[in-house]
């Protein structure tokens, strides 16, 4: 039996896109081409690995196997095909992003440390600032892209790629209630917050806005205030016993935000940009 990897290749993009025109575009090639690859890849099997049906497809019992022991393979085929592209590049190659403080968690860090591994050369120059700076950053091309919180308030437009989801939380000192009521309590916040809470209905509280993380989750075990932050700085903290999270209060709640790529409207797309997103998206 054989398998060449051009069909398998078709057929894992076939499934990870949800139809043959979608994985034909991301492979770029036609449809006809998918479709005969998987078709042959199925007449080498000796069996059917897709239900073709008039508005979509569902793997069979046999295709779902084929499916999962296909991903590793093609994953690391990906993985070889950067970083052959990215040895052909100049030592001097770089990459500046941009790094919203609400969603640098540790697979963020982690990725980072990837990315040396993979690309040594290149030189990386990485900036920690709210979505909005970083928007203006990428807009007057002081860096290629940013991961941050695509639905800022902006006036520029930019391409935007989904990754993960970052659930935001106000947190009190567990200690806080019983001396102070949250109704009048200081609001620690993260510059670039109001893109994500409506401070208007909040406003009769004294704010203090920063722009350190730390600073502002110190200052809530100090019981100076309630803080609105990611959960992730929360839970990674080595006094997260003495935090809790407020969740009685009507205008106190919580908030998701989509992680996204951020870059220029019409900025190039670079195996960079393609590492990140599959390393952010796979966590």
């Amino acid at each position: 039996m054989k398998l060449p990897f051009d069909n398998l290749l078709s057929f894992h993009s076939v499934v990870t896109n949800g139809s043959f025109s979608k994985a034909a575009r991301k492979l770029a090639k036609s449809q006809s081409t998918i479709s005969g690859a998987v078709k042959n890849l199925e007449n080498e099997l000796g069996y059917d690995l897709l239900e073709r049906k008039s508005n979509s497809i569902e793997l069979t019992s046999r295709g779902k196997k084929i499916f999962q022991l296909a991903t590793p393979i093609v994953s690391k085929y990906m993985e070889l095909i950067n970083v052959a592209e990215a040895l052909s590049f100049k030592d001097e190659s770089k990459l500046r992003i941009g790094i919203d403080p609400l969603v640098f968690d540790h697979n963020v860090k982690h990725t980072l440390m990837e990315f040396s591994e993979i690309y040594p050369d290149t030189e990386l120059t990485v900036v920690t600032k709210p979505s909005y700076i970083l928007g203006q950053y990428i807009n007057n091309h002081q860096i290629d892209i940013a991961i941050g919180n695509p639905y800022h308030k902006t006036e520029f437009d930019f391409n935007v790629d989904e990754l993960f989801l970052v659930n935001c939380h106000w947190i009190a000192h567990k200690d806080f209630s019983e001396s102070d009521s949250y109704i009048s309590a200081r609001l620690l916040l993260i510059d670039g917050s109001e893109d994500i809470i409506d401070i208007s209905s909040i406003a009769r509280h004294n704010i203090w806005v920063l722009d350190d993380t730390s600073t502002i989750l110190e200052l809530c075990l100090a019981k100076k205030g309630i803080a609105f932050l990611p959960q992730h700085l929360v839970e990674n903290h080595i006094k997260r016993d003495s935090i809790m999270m407020i969740n009685d209060q009507t205008l106190l709640f919580g908030r998701q935000i989509y992680a996204s790529l951020i870059w220029s409207q019409h900025g190039d797309y670079s195996i960079h940009h393609q590492w990140l997103h599959d390393r952010l998206r796979k966590k």
